[in-house]
Parts: structure tokens; C-alpha cells; sequence
């Protein structure tokens, strides 16, 4: 009885086991619960740092990466204040015979050349690099290298103002500044009409101590110069980057008769060369002319010439801005009233040449016809011409009012003209 007994209770000693409570870290809905939780925490916690730091991290990258829309500052005009005399005054001569020394032109020419390196800071050496291959499938690389004059920045890049030719087959554009750093360049936009083009340089490609001693130069009006003024020629004048030459203006009142507009072109005294490149400026260290070898104006062989800065304005501006400038095809001439009245023609801009397979030849324009209006507006000469093509963009087409010669009297034409870039 025993040993059965035994053998009962060992065969259903399982029954008499003790049954434990799990515990609470081992239940499923609570260790759920207990990861939302913690998840929760930890998103609320990455939440508070994104709007601590994050957020205006980010709202200040963007704020430094905005495009802004560039200008050049507005050229200053001298407003003379009228003085009413109460009683006439002998005007009073004063003669005196001042004599100089070498020591005063010595100190003269240092004075000049401070003003010169003060521009300096605002002019680049621009290096055009192509590589390509010899007959012997060999590979070589070539170098031009042209001044560029910094007029600004739009928030995001440098921009550089400089001669399209020079760097129009470059592979590659490195921009050295004034404390021989460099920096790579991109080509932004040209003019081929003018030969000038605009390159840019990302402004967080230049070092922090480049972009403190680099600034945009002053810019000074052309329509102010006299001849005889003395001007500095500052930047590549002679071809060499880092020249400063000093002389006097001979002449302010040439231009340079371009596809659908004029320019000023200021002459000097100065000796240039065909590669020179740079800015005039004045005794105030103001530009007031971008030395061009585009153009040549009659009896000024070999002498350093310029743009004026006034009538550039607006085409640094377009070029700064990536916008194209157009262009119909003609050359033309002002017909001013005293003209008009004389020749009995009418006012506007006559027309003297046409570009082959240009726009305005395509539309039927001749030479002998006279521009009156363009799109509505009305073209007195070449500078009203040229504001109102600047508005316009590549492959849009305007109206342009012609009046064309005819046996007794003239005949009022209309053209539709499709604007385009002039290419290379």
C-alpha cells in the first residue's frame, strides 16, 4: 500500500506544484506601454532640438543663400547752390610763382600710387585654362589671363566684370585676388556686342580674410569728366596684372557705334597695348571707365581707351543679374531736330547698316530707313532704342516703326522683329 501510495503522488505530483506570479517587467501590454513611452520622450526631446537649433541653423543657411538683385549704386550728382550777390566784388587775382622740388614730385607719385593700390583691392587676375592634345596625342594646357573689377555681390556669389574674348574658350576660370588667393569662377553671362562679360565666384569658396579685404569698387560718373582731367589706369593696362599708370583724358565726348547703340569711349594719353585690360578711375579712386579694346576710335592708335561707366550701367546690371541682352542687327545714327529740320527727315535713329542674317534683316529692315518707335514707345535715338531692348528677352518679338524713304515723301512701315542673343 505504501509503495503504491508513493507511486500515485509521484504520478500526480505536477498538480502540486506552486504557481508563481509573472512579474510586471515581463507582461507584454506593460512593456509596450512602456516603449511608447520612452519612444515618445525621446521624440518629444528631438523635437525641442530641431526648434532649439535646427530650425534656425537652417533659417540662417537660407537667409545667406538668398539671391539678391543686384544694382549699382546710383551716380552722384553735384547739385550747385545758388549764391545772391548783395553788392558786386572785384574778382581778386592772386599770382604767385610756387616752384617744385623733386622731393614734392617723389611724394606726388606715392600719393598717386597709394590711390592705385587702394583700387587694387577691388581688381582680379582672371586665368583662362584649356587643355587639349597635340598631333602626338599629347596633352598641353594654355593660359590666358585678363583683369576683372569686382562691382558687388548678390549674396550668394562674387561678381566680376571682365572681357568676354579673353576667357571664352577657357576650360577652366581661376580667379586670383588681391592677397594671391584663388578661387574657381564661373562664366555668368556676356555681351557679345560689347565684348564684356560677368563671372561669378561663390562666396563661400573665399576665405573669410579675402572676402573682409575684397569690396566692390566705388563707382564715379563719366558724364562729369572733362578733357585734360588727370586719370590713373589701374588693374592690366600694359598686359601685366598689377600696373598702375598715370596720364590725362584727351577726349570725352568719342563713342563707339555698336549694334543698336552708342557708347562713350573716354581716350588718353597713356600707352596701351592690345591686351591691356582694367578700369580708369579718378583722383578720388572712383572708376569712371573700363578699359576696352573692342573699339577703336579715329587718331588714338596705341593709347588706352575706355567705356564710360554712366552708359554701362544698366548692361553690368542685366550681365550681373544672368539676364541676356538681345539685339536687332543695326547700326544707326541719331537724327536730332536740328538735323531734322535741316534734312527735312524725320526724328528717330536712321539706319546706316544691317547685319547679315541678323533679326532686323530678317524682318525686312534696310539701311535709309529711320527708326521712330519701338513697341509702343517712342525712339528719339539710339539710347531710347537701346533702354527699351534691354527690357526685352531672347526670342521675343516687338513691333518696330520705320519710316522709309519714297520718292516724294516718307512712308510709315511696321516690322515684327525676333530678338536674339548675338551669339559668338
Amino acid at each position: 500500500m505504501g509503495e503504491e501510495k508513493r507511486d500515485r503522488d509521484a504520478e500526480f505530483s505536477f498538480m502540486k506544484e506552486k504557481i508563481k506570479e509573472q512579474p510586471l517587467y515581463r507582461n507584454p501590454w506593460l512593456r509596450r506601454i512602456a516603449t511608447a513611452v520612452i519612444c515618445g520622450f525621446l521624440f518629444a526631446l528631438a523635437a525641442v532640438a530641431v526648434w532649439a537649433f535646427v530650425l534656425p541653423w537652417v533659417r540662417f543657411r537660407t537667409e545667406k543663400q538668398e539671391v539678391k538683385q543686384f544694382e549699382l549704386p546710383a551716380e552722384e550728382t553735384t547739385v550747385e547752390e545758388d549764391v545772391t550777390e548783395t553788392e558786386e566784388e572785384s574778382p581778386i587775382y592772386i599770382t604767385e610763382t610756387v616752384s617744385m622740388e623733386v622731393e614734392d614730385y617723389r611724394k606726388l607719385y606715392q600719393q598717386l600710387m597709394q590711390l592705385g593700390n587702394q583700387v587694387e583691392k577691388s581688381l582680379v587676375n582672371i586665368a583662362a585654362v584649356s587643355t587639349d592634345t597635340d598631333w602626338f596625342d599629347e596633352t598641353y594646357t594654355t593660359q590666358n589671363s585678363v583683369c576683372g573689377t569686382v562691382v558687388g555681390d548678390n549674396g550668394v556669389e562674387l561678381l566680376i566684370l571682365t572681357e568676354y574674348a579673353e576667357i571664352s574658350n577657357g576650360d577652366q576660370l581661376l580667379v586670383t585676388f588681391f592677397d594671391h588667393t584663388t578661387a574657381s569662377g564661373t562664366l555668368k553671362k556676356y555681351d557679345r556686342n560689347t565684348g564684356l562679360a560677368v563671372v561669378s565666384v561663390n562666396l563661400g569658396d573665399i576665405e573669410d580674410g579675402t572676402r573682409e579685404l575684397v569690396q566692390g569698387v566705388e563707382v564715379g560718373s563719366s558724364r562729369s569728366v572733362r578733357s585734360g582731367e588727370p586719370v590713373i589706369a589701374v588693374g592690366s593696362p600694359m598686359g601685366t596684372f598689377g600696373s598702375v599708370l598715370f596720364g590725362n583724358l584727351t577726349s570725352v565726348s568719342q563713342s563707339a557705334e555698336l549694334y543698336d547703340s552708342a557708347y562713350n569711349i573716354l581716350t588718353t594719353n597713356i600707352a596701351g597695348v592690345d591686351s591691356g585690360s582694367g578700369v580708369l578711375v579718378n583722383l578720388d579712386g572712383k572708376v569712371i571707365g573700363f578699359i576696352q579694346n573692342q573699339c577703336e576710335v579715329q587718331a588714338q592708335k596705341d593709347t588706352i581707351q575706355a567705356y564710360g561707366i554712366s552708359d554701362l550701367k544698366e548692361v553690368i546690371e542685366h550681365l550681373s543679374n544672368n539676364q541676356d541682352i538681345v539685339y536687332m542687327g543695326i547700326v544707326g545714327a541719331d537724327v536730332t531736330t536740328a538735323i531734322s529740320e535741316t534734312e527735312n527727315i524725320p526724328i528717330g535713329v536712321y539706319v546706316s547698316e544691317v547685319q547679315l542674317n541678323s533679326p532686323a534683316i530678317r524682318a525686312g529692315i534696310q539701311p535709309g530707313d529711320i527708326i521712330t518707335s519701338i513697341s509702343g514707345q517712342p525712339v528719339t535715338n539710339q539710347k531710347d532704342m537701346m533702354s527699351v531692348l534691354l527690357k526685352c528677352a531672347d526670342g521675343q518679338s516687338i513691333q518696330v516703326v520705320c519710316e522709309r524713304p519714297s520718292k516724294t515723301e516718307y512712308q510709315e512701315l511696321t516690322f515684327t522683329v525676333e530678338l536674339k542673343v548675338l551669339e559668338k
